[in-house]
């Protein structure tokens, strides 16, 4: 194996999170969810990986690469293997296996290049790259990887050459059993994974011209600027405009101006009208402006009818004319139903991006938030999905957005599982990405303490009944917060910004070294510290008050 694909290459430090806290049901929650997570660790082959769980043994490139890097707080080995055993199985001309699974005695550890499953990769190998200690050869190492991945995808996925990457199949989109490719006759197990450089031609409406795969390469690009920026190699404006061309491009071919949001194409250039949680997926990549995730949150995933259903983020708009639920509750006409049905999967039940929320949406849609600033969105979904896991009791794939009701599905499906645990940590927590720590002050009348160790120091956050909060490195006291903000600082404890956390405005205050800050926090309002008192810096939009 060439240097730098092994475990053994890296210098780890141990990790590890604790959290008591007062709330039965937040507790409850967490001691289960990481109870759970450590049953998905299994040994593949000379490795230690976190596998998907529930009735999924394997690791996909849509789930694990990023699950790996949310169980980096625990367990560093793992969370790197997520990364490394896909960039070890990269084939020479750039594809990436879209599944890796571990079938002993007779298959071993097997190789799927029949399809992608999506790509989430990107965000949380760059995010390694600051939790393994910055080694630069293992930035190298990604940056190749990205760019023949990228590579790759601009030589096969263009078939048309307009500029715009193309999904071959169901399970390239990753959306089984989806209504928006099934009532277009597309089969979601036949042809699912379609193998090949051969774009298919007798497959329902594929090729798609897919807005998440503009938003994949997107990320890529963005990265490999970042890195380049790192290394300084001299290729970061080539990165960056490529980046931007890829944006505009996107923007101009697959976004509605009218309804503030993504949609797909068919192979006949016709708009795919159906309304889907994609624009979540290309909102974590950062395809979105900041405009356009202002309208597309305040518009959509704030809309009752829409995507702010009890359990907020089904897979499909709630109103949209393609939501499936089951065959008693959906949205279909007779004609399409019957089209539906003929190109189902045999797993609706427990494996349908049609209608039910999906705990993989919940994962992703905490970056999705944070990256555009809408901490209070994030705050009140977590608040919805945590609250709803304690009264099923199951960590299950999906779940019913009009009633919460679990799915009859295996328990232990990790993106929920890691999700939840997210947000615990972005709800009462320290959160580490890129040599920023993040505490949040957000429970509701609960006393808590959590703690993380990382770099050989440990942060803790102790909370009080009144909702004030002290931050210690150590044991040591670095400052104290009032309940409703997050404080992000540097790994020393100096405060770099506050936010604004909830949906509604509030009496805010802060007590550092420097001094003692009161101040109004708005909702996702962004503040800085400075000698004359605590002054905002940014203010993004919120439509929740």
């Amino acid at each position: 194996m060439s240097k730098g694909f092994d475990i053994k290459d890296y210098a780890l430090h141990e990790t590890g999170a604790e959290f008591s806290v007062s709330d039965p049901a937040v507790q409850y929650v967490f001691d289960r969810c990481e109870q759970l997570c450590r049953e998905n660790i299994q040994r593949f082959g000379d490795r230690w990986v976190l596998k998907e769980g529930a009735k999924y043994n394997g690791v996909w490139l849509e789930t694990q690469p990023m699950g790996g890097e949310m169980y980096a707080s625990r367990n560093m080995e793992v969370a790197l293997n997520n990364h490394l055993i896909f960039m070890n199985n990269q084939r020479r001309d750039g594809r990436v296996p879209g599944m890796i699974r571990y079938a002993p005695p007779w298959m071993g550890v097997t190789m799927h290049y029949d399809w992608f499953q999506g790509d989430f990769f990107t965000v949380s190998a760059m995010r390694m790259y600051y939790l393994i200690g910055k080694d630069k050869g293992y930035l190298r190492r990604l940056y190749d990887f990205l760019r023949d991945f990228d590579d790759y995808l601009w030589k096969y996925r263009d078939s048309d050459g307009d500029g715009c990457l193309e999904a071959w199949c169901i399970w390239d989109t990753a959306e089984d059993n989806s209504t928006e490719l099934t009532a277009n006759g597309v089969h979601a197990t036949e042809n699912g994974a379609w193998c090949g450089e051969t774009p298919p031609t007798d497959h329902g409406k594929m090729p798609y011209e897919s807005a998440a795969y503009m938003a994949y390469s997107y990320s890529h690009l963005i990265t490999l600027h970042r890195i380049s920026v790192i290394l300084e190699n001299g290729e970061e404006e080539e990165w960056l405009n490529k980046a931007e061309r890829v944006r505009e491009r996107a923007i101009e071919y697959l976004w509605d101006n009218e309804k503030k949001a993504f949609y797909d194409r068919d192979r006949n250039d016709e708009r795919i009208d159906c309304f889907t949680q994609k624009n979540i997926k290309c909102m974590y990549h950062g395809l979105f402006t900041q405009e356009m995730a202002d309208e597309f949150i305040a518009l959509h995933l704030l809309n009752p009818d829409e995507f702010n259903t009890y359990l907020p983020l089904p897979s499909i708009a709630a109103n949209d004319p393609l939501f499936y639920l089951t065959k008693e509750r959906n949205n279909l006409s007779p004609e399409v139903y019957e089209t539906v049905r003929r190109y189902m999967g045999g797993d609706m039940l427990d494996n349908s991006w049609s209608g039910p929320c999906e705990g993989l949406t919940y994962q992703r849609s905490i970056d999705a938030l944070l990256r555009y600033g809408h901490h209070a969105e994030m705050t009140d979904f977590g608040r919805r999905f945590i609250e709803n896991l304690y009264r099923e009791k199951r960590f299950v794939q999906q779940y019913d957005p009009f009633t919460g009701k679990a799915s009859p599905g295996d328990d232990g499906y990790g993106p929920t599982m890691l999700a939840a645990l997210e947000y615990i940590t972005h709800l009462y927590g320290v959160d580490y990405a890129c040599d920023r720590l993040t505490w949040s002050s957000l429970g509701d009348g609960s006393e808590s303490v959590f703690s993380q160790k990382l770099f050989g120091d440990i942060y803790t956050l102790k909370r009080s009944k009144d909702g004030c909060s002290v931050a210690e490195k150590n044991g040591q006291r670095l400052f104290s917060f009032s309940a409703g903000i997050r404080i992000v600082t540097d790994m020393s404890g100096e405060v770099i910004w506050v936010y604004g956390a909830e949906n509604r405005t509030l009496n805010a205050a802060l007590f550092t070294a420097r001094g003692r800050y009161s101040f109004t926090a708005e909702p996702n309002c962004r503040y800085a510290l400075s000698d004359d008192g605590i002054r905002l810096a940014e203010r993004v939009r919120c439509d929740m008050v």
